[in-house]
C-alpha cells in the first residue's frame, strides 16, 4: 500500500497560549460546565487554528469551518488540506495532510476504566490484556472513525489504514488515513 505523510503536531495544554477564536467558538467555550474544560478547550482550538494558518497561509483569526455530517470540521476554502485534532486531559494532537482525510485520537489512560465493555459494545473482539493496549485498540478504533467521517459507534467503512503514534507518558494514541499507510511526521510543539 502507498503511504502518505501525515503531520502530527503535539501540544501541551497545561501552558498558556494566545487565544485564537471565532465568535461562535468563544461562544461554545463558555458553555463549559467546568473552567478547566474551558480552558483546554480553547487552548487546543487556539493551537489548532495557529498550525493551519501554517498550511493555508492565513492568519489564525481568520480561518472559517464547516462541519461533516457527524461534526468534522474542515477549512472552508482551503480543500488541499485535510486534519483532524483530539485533546485528553493536559495534551492534544493535530493530524495534517494534503487532501487525504485522516483521523487522530488520543486519550489519557485510567487504570480504574474498564475498556473491555466499551470496546465489545463498538464490535471490537479479540481484546489484548493490558490496559495501555485496550487503550490503543480505542484510539485506533477513533482515529479511523473520524478518518472515515462517520460516527464512533458505526463500524468504519472504507479503506483506512491506522498506525500507533508516540504519546506522552500516560497516554495512547493512533492516526488513520483513507486509502493510504500513514507515514508519520513528527512536527513538535504546535501552540504559540
Amino acid at each position: 500500500m502507498n503511504k502518505a505523510q501525515v503531520d502530527l503536531w503535539t501540544v501541551s495544554l497545561a501552558s498558556p497560549s494566545p487565544m485564537h477564536l471565532s465568535e461562535d467558538e468563544v461562544a461554545r467555550a463558555n458553555r463549559f460546565k467546568f473552567e478547566e474544560d474551558r480552558i483546554r478547550w480553547t487552548r487546543a482550538r487556539s493551537s489548532l487554528r495557529v498550525i493551519l494558518s501554517r498550511y493555508a497561509n492565513d492568519d489564525p483569526s481568520q480561518l472559517c469551518f464547516i462541519y461533516g455530517e457527524h461534526g468534522k470540521p474542515a477549512l472552508h476554502f482551503c480543500s488541499h488540506v485535510e486534519f483532524n485534532l483530539s485533546h485528553a486531559g493536559d495534551w492534544a494532537l493535530i493530524a495534517v495532510t494534503r487532501e487525504i482525510p485522516v483521523g487522530v485520537d488520543i486519550e489519557r489512560i485510567r487504570s480504574h476504566v474498564d475498556m473491555v465493555p466499551l470496546l465489545r459494545r463498538l464490535g471490537e473482539t479479540d481484546l489484548p490484556e493490558t490496559t495501555q493496549q485496550l487503550y490503543q485498540v480505542w484510539t485506533r478504533r477513533e482515529a479511523k472513525s473520524k478518518a472515515g467521517g462517520g460516527a464512533l459507534f458505526d463500524k468504519p467503512r472504507g479503506n483506512l489504514c491506522v498506525a500507533d503514534v508516540t504519546a506522552p507518558a500516560g497516554y495512547a494514541a493512533s492516526v488513520a488515513l483513507v486509502g493510504y499507510e500513514p507515514d508519520v511526521r513528527y512536527c513538535g510543539a504546535g501552540s504559540r
